[in-house]
């Protein structure tokens, strides 16, 4: 099946290309394969996971959204926009009130903008896009109910060296108190990572960890979610 790139840009930090193969969406990184529309279920799974663990807060905030209740509703941010399907599974839920995605490519931003990106092609006012590094916008952000990160391939395998500071401590504390009370930090990671695993532990007492099966061209690949949350008390 012919390969038919759709867009492509470079900035100061590497050169991205969206193309498609038949009805498959592709997104290459410094010509690196980065994600595709084949299987997102992960991407899918980083949202619903943590908004499962938000379990009485979004009941709370649905019954808001309804107009049974007063009050802001879920706020959350994402760092990384990949193809979109992160933020797709949060707007899909009436308890979101609020998603900030922070990329930090802008041609990524505008192809969304655009409409190039399926999976945000309607006009949804409770999504903001921001052009910016997670290690600048989230220290900076306070009272979050969650921070959802995807903004690499994980630790062990950086398609950006520079985001090698995404998962030290001093990123991760800050992300962390980022939060609100009960609030939730989810991690994504294209393979297990004992080294972010025991950094979080250490961090907040407990770090619980999701590995992910999917299939691809023949092939199994395991991918890990990392979640921690900050108490109420």
């Amino acid at each position: 099946m012919d390969r038919i790139e759709i867009a492509r840009a470079a900035d100061d930090r590497g050169e991205l290309a969206l193309a498609r193969r038949g009805d498959v969406l592709e997104l290459v990184v410094d010509g690196v394969f980065a994600m595709d529309s084949t299987q997102p279920s992960t991407e899918r799974a980083l949202a619903r996971l943590a908004l499962d663990r938000l379990a009485p807060a979004r009941q709370t905030a649905a019954l808001q959204a309804a107009g049974r209740a007063s009050g802001p509703g879920l706020h959350v941010l994402v760092g990384g926009l990949g193809l979109g399907y992160t933020a797709r599974t949060l707007l899909d839920d009436p308890a979101v009130a609020a998603i900030e995605v922070v990329e930090l490519h802008p041609a990524l931003v505008d192809w969304a903008h655009r409409g190039l990106l399926p999976q945000l092609a309607d006009d949804d006012p409770r999504l903001t896009l921001t052009i910016g590094d997670v290690l600048d916008i989230v220290p900076a952000r306070h009272g979050l109910d969650a921070v959802l990160l995807d903004v690499d391939n994980g630790p062990d395998f950086l398609v950006h060296q520079g985001n090698a500071a995404v998962y030290g401590s001093p990123f991760l504390a800050a992300a962390f108190g980022s939060l609100a009370p009960g609030g939730v930090l989810a991690i994504w990671s294209a393979d297990r990572s004992p080294t972010l695993h025991r950094a979080l532990t250490q961090l907040t007492g407990g770090c619980e960890e999701v590995l992910l099966e999917v299939a691809r061209e023949r092939r199994v690949f395991e991918y890990a979610l990392y979640l921690v949350e900050r108490p109420t008390g």
